[in-house]
């Protein structure tokens, strides 16, 4: 063999083994993750100026003592960043110069805690966005060392109590739905399932019979929109309801729940505000007119259409 081919088999020797631990080093992944299998049942957001208590009460995520539910998104979020908490990079030390850097004093930082039966299982200190706003600098689980991390725990945590209040009054599953009624002034018209277990829906006109046929189809949409209710906004406890009441609702289920919901209206020259109370919250919320309307419904809107 000639000392050319010798030095050559030696090149691609070395490329090849360059290429393997190149290989190797490429398959390990650089993200430690902080895994905390315990789910909490509770989590309080700090900062500087303001406390945000979450907590869960039979399966359900509650903000604050005053009986508003948590928003599912935002809390579902908030548990799965706790629970994998993703290090890119160590960045120095708390303690030093570097906490003003990455706002990690307690004047700028945000500081969360999760615990499971009074316990604490996680918690993370949020300091700076990073320049791309897809990382956070932060201190995890009370240890000294700056880390930088995945996602933006800013933005994950970032709400302020009003907004992490879900807007979902009720949700009935339509299949559940036994009759839905409503009054305006001194009608009362509503419809309900005559048929058995296992037939096929069939709606029945109840109160005073309005003399002509129900569409079946057009009472089924009807009951798809009136077995949720999402507000526009939540209003002060305090506001209080104005004299005209525009409709009341009532939702009764298969499994005996009964759902009633008030909707009162207030005029101020050209604009209406409609003002709403139900069984399903001890708070009042504001409606827009378009979610107004549907518990406004006229039996006449679920008449078979005459056939042209």
């Amino acid at each position: 063999m000639t000392n050319r081919k010798i030095t050559l088999l030696s090149v691609c020797a070395a490329l090849l083994a360059i290429c393997i631990i190149q290989g190797i080093f490429g398959a390990i992944d650089p993200v430690k993750t902080i895994k905390t299998e315990a789910s909490p049942d509770e989590i309080t957001i700090t900062t500087a100026g303001e406390t945000i208590e979450l907590s869960i009460k039979n399966n359900l995520w509650y903000v604050g003592n005053d009986g508003y539910l948590a928003n599912k998104a935002d809390v579902d979020s908030m548990i799965k960043a706790l629970q994998q908490i993703k290090v890119l990079d160590k960045v120095g030390r708390f303690g030093t110069v570097l906490d003003e850097r990455y706002e990690l004093s307690d004047e700028k930082a945000k500081t969360v805690t999760a615990k499971k039966a009074g316990k604490e299982i996680a918690s993370i200190k949020i300091g700076k966005t990073s320049s791309t706003g897809s990382q956070t600098y932060a201190l995890v689980n009370g240890k000294g060392d700056i880390l930088l991390l995945s996602g933006n725990l800013s933005s994950t945590f970032g709400k302020s109590a009003v907004d992490l209040r879900s807007k979902t009054i009720y949700t009935v599953d339509e299949k559940n739905v036994q009759s839905a009624t409503v009054t305006m002034g001194a009608k009362t018209w509503g419809i309900e399932n005559s048929a058995k277990a296992g037939e096929k829906n069939n709606w029945v006109f109840t109160g005073t019979n309005p003399g002509f046929e129900l569409d079946q189809d057009l009472a089924q949409a009807w009951i798809q929109n009136v077995c949720f209710l999402n507000i526009n906004s939540w209003i002060s406890d305090s506001t209080p309801l104005p004299a005209n009441k525009l409709t009341s609702f009532q939702l009764v289920t298969k499994s005996g729940e009964t759902i009633f919901v008030d909707i009162y209206e207030k005029k101020a020259g050209d604009s209406t505000q409609y003002i709403g109370t139900s069984s399903a919250t001890t708070h009042k919320f504001d409606l827009t007119k378009y979610l107004t309307e549907k518990f406004t419904k006229n039996c006449e809107d679920l008449k078979v259409k005459a056939e042209k």
